[in-house]
This record gives C-alpha cells, sequence and structure tokens, in this order.
C-alpha cells in the first residue's frame, strides 16, 4: 500500500514537533482494533522509527512512521 504525506501535513507536523520542543521527532500513526467503527487511530511523536516500520519523508524531512499491522488497516 501506498502512504504519503502532504505538504501541509508535514508543516503541522513540524509546527507541533517545535512547539513541543522535539524538532526532530517525526509523528507515529497506528491503528488498533476497537472504538465505535471497529478501530482506534493513535497520532503522536517519536523521536525514531521501529526496525520494521515505513517511514515517510515529507517537506522539511518530517518523518511519519507507520508499523506494517496499521499499513495494512490504513489501506
Amino acid at each position: 500500500p501506498e502512504f504519503r504525506v502532504t505538504p501541509r501535513a508535514a508543516e503541522e507536523v513540524a509546527e507541533i514537533a517545535a512547539r513541543q520542543g522535539r524538532a526532530g521527532a517525526g509523528l507515529r500513526v497506528a491503528v488498533s482494533a476497537g472504538g465505535c467503527s471497529g478501530f482506534q487511530y493513535s497520532f503522536e511523536l517519536e523521536d525514531a522509527a521501529q526496525a520494521d516500520d515505513l517511514v515517510v519523508e515529507g517537506r522539511g524531512g518530517v518523518r511519519v512512521f507507520v508499523d506494517p499491522v496499521s499499513l495494512d488497516l490504513l489501506d
């Protein structure tokens, strides 16, 4: 599956990370079972990717990390 970061999303991630004093952090996107629609989505800043993550780079070097299970669910 393809996953990309739009320029506007990359700007938002960079702004949030900078406000939290974590300018080099990336955004973890995760999906898990549960919630009203059957899935729960989480978005957190992380300093580094896990070994099996898909790492997508956006404008300005912003990184987004997605684990393989979440990537399949997002597809």
